[in-house]
């Protein structure tokens, strides 16, 4: 009798398998049935594009170029361009939101602030002027300062993505007016 409990125990583990795959399967036929698919990278109203203000020496300015490297045409001044993507400035900041008894720093608040603009190399207004903020917390603790400090960098890097990621969503929406047309912008899939 003692083989029985052993038996049944592997018997009901293997009904449990079959019936995860079974449920994982069907879910992938409701998902698939209902139009459901992964949103790629959509394509820009334009091809040729001059940025200006975003150093390729920082790393917003890296970021900037390899996300939209692949999309567009980053060209330099005599080159015609349709679109002139300005990013007025980029500023981190760090903020002390909690102390220690004795007075050290426990808690602070890492914020990077963007401002960009997109015009028509004619000088017509896409996007106005648009500041985007981002914001993390991180705690401290001085006795690891040196993995805060990478962590701290680390935290920058991932907000500097993720603003790049906004900007590139407002160029998807943008529509470039015809010469006598008011600038107009799409609504992006999965926005409406």
């Amino acid at each position: 009798m003692d083989w029985v409990a052993p038996a049944l125990s592997a018997a009901l583990a293997q009904r449990r398998q079959v019936l995860r795959l079974g449920l994982g399967a069907a879910g992938l036929l409701i998902l698939g049935g209902c139009g459901f698919k992964l949103r790629g990278a959509t394509s820009l109203a334009f091809s040729r594009l001059q940025l200006v203000g975003a150093s390729p020496q920082t790393p917003l300015g890296q970021e900037l170029r390899r996300q939209l490297g692949g999309r567009v045409q980053l060209l330099e001044p005599p080159a015609p361009v349709q679109v002139v993507l300005r990013v007025d400035g980029a500023q981190r900041e760090k903020i002390v939101t909690g102390l220690t008894s004795a007075g050290l720093v426990r808690e602070l608040v890492l914020r990077l602030r963007v401002r960009f603009s997109l015009a028509t190399a004619q000088g017509r207004s896409l996007i106005e002027p648009t500041d985007l903020v981002l914001q993390r917390d991180l705690s401290t603790n001085e006795s690891a300062s040196l993995a805060k400090a990478r962590e701290e960098e680390e935290i920058f890097r991932v907000l500097e993505r993720d603003v790049v990621l906004q900007i590139i969503r407002r160029l998807e929406a943008v529509v470039l007016p015809s010469t006598d047309a008011e600038p107009q912008t799409r609504t992006p899939a999965g926005m409406r």
